[in-house]
C-alpha cells in the first residue's frame, strides 16, 4: 500500500497540480469505476445504487464524524449520507480537482460547495454558501471498494455557515450527557 501510494504522490509531483488532473498507473478500470460512482452516488446521490460500487463489506477508516478507527460497513449504512445531503445541500456540487490511482487505489481530492438550505448536524439551516474541500482514498477489488479513507475540511465548512459555535456547544452537551 505504502509503494503504490508514493508512486501515485511522485506522479503527481512530478507534474503540479491543477483542476482536474488526472494521474494513473495500473487499473484504469478503477478509475472509470470511481468517476461513475461519483456521478451516481456523490452528484446525484442516488444512495439506493450503493452497493453498484461498494464491496456488501467494506473497510471504513473515514475521520468525517471526527475521529479515525475501522468500521466495518454495508453500503446501506452509507444512505443516510447521501439522502440526508440531497434535502440539506441540495444544489451541493463537488468538483474533482485531482485524481491519482495506482494499482488498486484510487486517490480524489475534491472541492465541494453548497447552500445550508436544510438542518445539518442537528443545526437550522443558515441559507450560506460555503466551498471547502475533501480527500477521499478508495482501494477496489473485483470493481468495488473494499476500503475507504476519508477526510474533509469540516471545520471550514461550520465556520463558513456560521455554525462552528453552536456545533461545538451542542458536541460538548452530548458528551456531558455520556
Amino acid at each position: 500500500m505504502r509503494s503504490i501510494m508514493l508512486a501515485a504522490i511522485l506522479s503527481f509531483a512530478a507534474v503540479g497540480a491543477s483542476a482536474t488532473e488526472t494521474h494513473c498507473q495500473g487499473n484504469e478500470k478503477n478509475l472509470e469505476t470511481y468517476l461513475k460512482m461519483h456521478d451516481v452516488l456523490f452528484m446525484q446521490r442516488d444512495a439506493e445504487r450503493a452497493g453498484e460500487y461498494y464491496a456488501p463489506e467494506f473497510i471504513s477508516h473515514n475521520s468525517d464524524e471526527g475521529g479515525g478507527g475501522i468500521v466495518k460497513m454495508k453500503p446501506d449504512d452509507l444512505k443516510p449520507m447521501w439522502i440526508n445531503s440531497k434535502k440539506n445541500q441540495p444544489d451541493r456540487v463537488l468538483i474533482n480537482d485531482v485524481i491519482l490511482c495506482a494499482g488498486d487505489v484510487v486517490v480524489a481530492r475534491v472541492t465541494m460547495t453548497g447552500t445550508h438550505t436544510g438542518p445539518m448536524f442537528g443545526m437550522p439551516a443558515t441559507g450560506k454558501k460555503y466551498s471547502t474541500s475533501a480527500t477521499d482514498i478508495y482501494r477496489f477489488k473485483d470493481g468495488k471498494v473494499v476500503e475507504r479513507w476519508g477526510n474533509n475540511d469540516g471545520i471550514g465548512m461550520l465556520s463558513q455557515l456560521g455554525l462552528l459555535l453552536p456545533f461545538a456547544q451542542a458536541q460538548a452537551a452530548r458528551a456531558e450527557k455520556k
